[in-house]
């Protein structure tokens, strides 16, 4: 076989860093209110454009660009430069910044630090975010449909 053929790519993961302590997760109001403004406002899968109904599980909001649990790690006015340089797109840009004193209002904010996933596409084994390299997770969302991705997904985009 050559690579002018398609041909199966298998990746072994080992990832070993430190994830700094943090209080047990919880789920703040801030969170789920602006979950449903999330659904509300996208109400689609960032990969595949399902709907909760076409997935056949409800919508996931993932925490992005800066996953709860490394928060604590975060230099937090390098992160606010970039954000208001756009480097993390308008709605990061939009964020109030100049009132900024707690992590958890941005981070649990998912109208500006969340992405809707599918459940397949937030978690699912060689289609999820979190479960494989993103150059290959985000290569879904645009990937022509009825590609044979993996051994368990064909390409499908929803309207």
């Amino acid at each position: 076989m050559t690579v002018e053929q398609i041909h199966e790519e298998k990746e072994t993961l080992s990832v070993e860093v430190n994830i700094p302590g943090h209080d047990p997760r919880t789920t703040t109001a801030l969170f789920t209110r602006t979950r449903k403004e999330l659904i509300a406002r996208d109400g689609r899968c960032f990969i595949c454009n399902a709907t909760a109904e076409e997935s056949g599980h409800p919508l996931e909001a993932h925490h992005h660009p800066i996953e709860r649990s490394l928060a604590e790690l975060i230099d937090w006015d390098r992160f606010k430069a970039d954000a208001r340089a756009g480097v993390w797109g308008e709605k990061v840009r939009a964020f109030d910044w100049d009132n900024f004193t707690d992590w958890t209002q941005f981070v649990d904010d998912m109208t500006v630090n969340g992405m809707l996933l599918c459940k397949a596409h937030h978690i699912g084994k060689d289609e999820g975010l979190h479960t494989m390299p993103f150059p290959l997770w985000v290569a879904q969302k645009y990937a022509k449909e009825g590609y044979q991705f993996s051994a368990i997904e064909v390409i499908h985009h929803q309207q």
